[in-house]
């Protein structure tokens, strides 16, 4: 009988190294979903203040536009439309 406890000892051993692989893979799938979490939040957080970024810009430029606009109507600097005109 001393083979039987050698054999539950093996069994017993080889129960554990699967368990503690399982263990481990489990903790890096784990650390894996928490970090693509982690950067889906970031990703969505920066599309959000990208998206005010443009808006912003866009309102700074259409500013700057009126005011180009009203200075050339000032000095009376003739301007020609660039790109396809209908004449």
């Amino acid at each position: 009988m001393a083979t039987t406890d050698i054999r539950f000892k093996r069994m017993q051993g080889e129960y554990r190294t699967l368990q503690d692989a399982q263990d481990e893979l489990f903790d890096k799938v784990d650390t894996f979903e928490a970090a693509i979490i982690g950067l889906t939040k970031t990703v969505v957080s920066n599309h959000e203040l990208n998206q005010r970024d443009i808006a912003e810009i866009r309102q700074d430029l259409g500013e700057l536009n009126e005011k180009l606009d009203a200075i050339m109507k000032h000095l009376d600097v003739p301007y020609k439309p660039v790109g396809f005109v209908k004449e």
